[in-house]
This record gives C-alpha cells, structure tokens and sequence, in this order.
C-alpha cells in the first residue's frame, strides 16, 4: 500500500493565471494607464498646454493601483513608461538639443532614466495607495458597531417559538389571549 499524505489529497488546486510567468498581473489597467502616461504629454506639446502634461501621472498611479502591491507597482509603472520614452525619444515632445549636455547619448540617457524613474515612484505611489487604502478598510470594519448598515444584528442562538392560541370559543377572549404575555 502507497502512503499518502492525507493533507495533499484535501489541499484546493488554486487554478493557473492565463499569464503564468507574471500572476495576476491586470494587462487591462496596464494598457490603458501606458496610454494615459503617453496621451496626455503628446496632446500637451502638440496643443502648446503644458498644464496637461501633470496629468499625465494618472496613468502609472492607476496601473499601481490596480497592481494591488508596491513591487508590482514600482515595476508596472516603470513598463508603463516605455511608450512615453519611444515617443521622446523619436521626437514627439519635441527635439533633443543636446546644448545643456556635451553630447546628445548623454541627454537621451538622462531622458530613459527621468521617464522610467517618474512612472516607476507614480507605479510605487499607486500601490502604496491601494494598501493604505484596504488597511484603513479593514480597520474601520473592525470598529464599526453591531447593527450598522452594513454589519447585521448576532441573533441569539435559541429559536423562537412562536406561541400557542387556544381556542376559549369567544372572540373577544382569543384576542385578549393573544397579547397576553407568556409566562
């Protein structure tokens, strides 16, 4: 006979992430926070409003958000970050001079470090957020009190039994019965 470990048999397979080598990481929120993060500074230098560009923050503080932990977040919001570093990079927030900086690889790798830093610390914040947020979320239920809106009443464990009508014949009687306390 085959020794098995009754613990392995009861253990609940958790199913697979259709992404096995990221878990549960939400390509959705990813995709459409990189294109906030590009969105937003292109719409501003085309249009000649620099206000939008701090919007643009938007995008990485959701895909941190949505990663749920400050890791996932610092490394999404730097990913996310590429396609604002592709556009940069091929002049879309407008050209590289190199007048400030000896050389223009210097000033395109002072670009990739800002761009990836910005979205990775906004990625970072997003998570951070989202845990603050489910600790403060998970204190107040601690404290709210019984009987709330949204936390029921602990009925006693005894069933109610409802009670007993005795017919007497008169109506009067039955009723008199019937809001009678029980003894």
């Amino acid at each position: 006979m085959v020794d098995v470990d009754k613990d392995r048999i009861h253990k609940r397979k958790e199913p697979k992430s259709k992404n096995s080598r990221f878990p549960k990481i939400d390509l959705k929120s990813l995709i459409i926070g990189a294109v906030i993060f590009l969105f937003f500074p292109v719409a501003a230098y085309k249009q000649n409003i620099d206000v939008l560009t701090a919007l643009a923050a938007v995008g990485p503080l959701y895909i941190g958000y949505k990663a749920q932990t400050k890791l996932k977040g610092l490394i999404l919001g730097a990913v996310s970050a590429i396609p604002l570093l592709y556009a940069a990079s091929i002049g879309g927030l407008g050209p590289i001079t190199a007048t400030d900086i000896n050389s223009f690889n210097t000033a395109l790798i002072v670009m990739c470090v800002s761009i990836l830093g910005i979205g990775a610390l906004v990625g970072l914040l997003g998570g951070y957020l989202y845990q603050s947020r489910a600790k403060a979320k998970a204190e107040y239920e601690a404290k709210k009190p019984a009987g709330s809106k949204n936390r029921p009443i602990k009925e006693d464990k005894k069933p109610k039994t409802k009670k007993k009508l005795e017919d007497t014949g008169s109506v009067k009687q039955n009723i008199v019965n019937l809001f009678k306390p029980r003894r």
